[in-house]
């Protein structure tokens, strides 16, 4: 009878141990969905006008890795300044975690972006943009996807930056922080 006990003990001692008490992003991201202080969109791919537009290979192979895109901003306001520290402090000991790697930060006029991903260099499981602007709020922004490649998502970007892709669902969702 003893050794039962001792045995029982040990598994929930196991299974204690192995519960991670840090916050996930994950978990801060359905935390903060039916917030109303927070703006929370889940975008499928399929919302990305992939029609009629002419991709090269990489960009088709790159948008085709791409599951979804979550959203999730804290528009700033005088009355909830001292939430926004809050949130951002809490995100940033996230993102400080060793599954995530940064890919770039940068920042000028009170507007502050990190770049992070998970997952292996040549394999990125997700892609976490975390932007702060010291007038407008705070933005989280996880491109979830399979086999996301470093260079097609580089060569991705470019495309967004030539106008090649519709971002229309974007933009409703940034009017919100004018």
């Amino acid at each position: 009878m003893r050794s039962v006990v001792k045995l029982i003990a040990l598994v929930a001692i196991a299974v204690l141990m192995s519960c991670n008490s840090e916050p996930s992003l994950q978990q801060y991201f359905v935390d903060h969905q039916g917030d109303a202080d927070f703006i929370a969109v889940d975008i499928p791919s399929s919302l990305l006008d992939k029609e009629g537009i002419s991709l090269t290979t990489e960009e088709k192979e790159a948008i085709e890795s791409i599951k979804k895109v979550n959203f999730l901003g804290l528009p700033l306001n005088k009355s909830n300044q001292p939430r926004f520290e809050e949130e951002r402090l809490v995100i940033k000991k996230i993102l400080n975690d060793d599954t995530y790697q940064t890919l770039m930060s940068f920042g000028s006029n009170g507007t502050k972006a990190v770049l992070k991903y998970q997952g292996e260099d040549d394999d990125i499981d997700e892609v976490i943009v975390f932007a702060t602007d010291s007038e407008k709020g705070l933005a989280l922004i996880r491109v979830l996807g399979d086999n996301m490649r470093p260079e097609k998502m580089a060569k991705l970007a470019s495309s967004f930056e030539k106008g090649k892709l519709n971002l229309d669902a974007f933009k409703s969702i940034a009017k919100t922080f004018e």
